[in-house]
């Protein structure tokens, strides 16, 4: 599916593809903590569906549930950065899933990186039009 975004993206021109969300998903699974990081074994990894845009709205989903928040977006010459501390999870389970946000999107290249309740994993990224539901 990302491909075929990638795709529609590359044949048109700029001006049709507004730069406002970003749709990103994940081809790997990394958790971080203190002690290092691991890759989760092929087949054992969680898909991620991950949505954020400049108006600084984000939401990280894996698992049943997403981590969801809005923040200021930085853009530092086409890398835009979404920070949020203490986001939600849409699903918690009893005493919370509250997740602390940093989500990194290389504009120009279209890779990203997330690191949300343990998870720290790249990302490949796309652009695509603004929909109604995101522009309310």
């Amino acid at each position: 599916m990302l491909t075929l975004l990638l795709a529609a993206l590359l044949s048109s021109s700029k001006s049709e593809v507004p730069p406002d969300v970003w749709d990103c998903e994940n081809t790997v699974e990394v958790w971080c903590a203190v002690d290092g990081c691991a890759a989760q074994p092929d087949g054992e990894m969680t898909p991620m569906s991950i949505t954020a845009s400049r108006d600084g709205a984000f939401s990280i989903c894996a698992y049943t549930g997403c981590w969801e928040g809005k923040t200021t977006l930085i853009d530092q010459s086409g890398r835009l950065l979404w920070a949020g501390d203490g986001a939600p999870f849409s699903t918690r389970p009893e005493g919370g899933f509250e997740a602390d946000v940093t989500l990194l999107i290389i504009e120009k290249e279209g890779v990203g990186f997330v690191r949300a309740g343990g998870i720290a994993t790249p990302l490949l990224c796309a652009r695509r039009p603004v929909d109604q539901d995101l522009a309310e």
